[in-house]
């Protein structure tokens, strides 16, 4: 644990724990929809880049970086009620309904401290549906594994953290 010296004199640092954690969608305000168990997928890789030998000189190498490309943002909850406005929303990309224009939507998910304050805020812009996985049923499951938990895929242009 380490301190930093402020104005209100030392305060500690902890990691963040991950369970404390808040998830918003651009032009869907049901609370259901925020309320999701776990959340993943927040990750980013640069993909092999171009390689140049310098021209005379053999120990030269100069490596680029290559595209950025990112993982799907995955939002898990238990199953609540059926026709919330999120999976409605994502229903308009399965079904290929064009009568009813397709729209991405941003996503934010912020990391919550221990007043519900965001501390680490993640926005992904340009979001659509890419998978809707409903879990099995198990007639002799207990605890958590009862729980039906539905699984929303993703996919998204960009993301940006926000401090």
């Amino acid at each position: 644990m380490s301190t930093k010296k402020g104005s209100l004199g030392e305060q500690p640092y902890y990691p963040m724990v991950g369970y404390y954690f808040k998830v918003s969608i651009n032009g869907i305000r049901d609370e259901v929809d925020s309320k999701f168990m776990e959340v993943s997928g927040i990750d980013m890789k640069l993909e092999d880049g171009d390689t140049i030998k310098e021209g005379g000189e053999n120990a030269s190498i100069y490596e680029f970086p290559g595209r950025t490309t990112y993982s799907d943002l995955v939002l898990k909850r238990g199953l609540l009620k059926p026709n919330t406005s999120l999976i409605k929303w994502c229903m308009t990309f399965f079904k290929n309904d064009y009568a009813v224009p397709l729209e991405t939507k941003d996503v934010s998910v912020q990391l919550l401290n221990e007043k519900g304050q965001a501390v680490f805020t993640w926005l992904f812009k340009s979001a659509q549906p890419k998978e809707l996985n409903i879990s099995g049923f198990k007639s002799q499951a207990s605890g958590q594994e009862a729980i039906v938990v539905e699984t929303i895929k993703l996919k998204f242009e960009s993301f940006d953290m926000v401090y």
